[in-house]
């Protein structure tokens, strides 16, 4: 989120619809609550990425209401708005619960993420919420995913696709994508994910880039 609101021009709204670690907020260079009356003035006349929560509760900032990021377009307060709409508690992949996730109704980009080391362990130590994504994929909680198999959680509608807008252009971003066997496993995934009419293009690499880790597009 972070990453990609770094590359967008004019005023960047970064937000979430459900929590988001407070420590994340060190990262951003602005950040604005809902409390603070005057939120609405302030991110409309600021240039560059900002972050809008809804508050903080301890170690966890809560996020903004569903319809709030569609209000803030229409009306011209921002120029692009950045939103995490899930979390997998730092695992590589999961599937959802049937609250998630929660992805406004409005939004024209959606971009599922996953960790290509949840191919390296069995599925109960490698994802959040394992008895769903063993119901998703027919695989027992100790079995590790095969590329097959991940993609095929990345395509389900109790997947991957969970709750995304007909609307909505579809991308799948595989992170950590840096050896030759990692590359191997990304191209594997991106050719079966292509597959499903909903996803538009795959992209692999890594978001912690070094000097030789360029980003692999894949597009239908």
């Amino acid at each position: 989120m972070f990453a990609l609101g770094n590359l967008l021009p004019g005023r960047v709204l970064l937000t979430t619809t459900t929590r988001i670690f407070s420590a994340q907020m060190d990262i951003a260079e602005r950040v604005f609550t809902l409390d603070d009356p005057k939120w609405r003035e302030e991110i409309a006349s600021i240039a560059g990425p900002s972050l809008l929560v809804g508050h903080v509760e301890g170690e966890k900032a809560v996020g903004v209401p569903p319809e709030l990021p569609g209000e803030l377009l229409k009306n011209g307060q921002t120029d692009w708005i950045v939103l995490e709409a899930d979390g997998s508690r730092m695992r590589p992949t999961k599937a959802p619960a049937e609250h998630e996730p929660v992805i406004p109704h409005d939004s024209s980009q959606v971009v599922i993420t996953v960790g290509i080391d949840a191919l390296s362990g069995p599925i109960r130590e490698q994802t959040h919420r394992p008895e769903r994504v063993s119901a998703v994929t027919g695989l027992s909680e100790d079995a590790t995913l095969t590329p097959g198999s991940l993609a095929r959680l990345m395509t389900s509608a109790q997947g991957g696709l969970k709750g995304i807008p007909e609307q909505a252009t579809v991308s799948l971003l595989i992170n950590k994508v840096e050896s030759d066997v990692t590359k191997q496993y990304a191209e594997e995934i991106a050719l079966l994910a292509l597959k499903h009419s909903r996803i538009r293009r795959v992209i692999a690499g890594k978001m912690k880039p070094t000097a030789n880790s360029p980003w692999t597009v894949w597009s239908r």
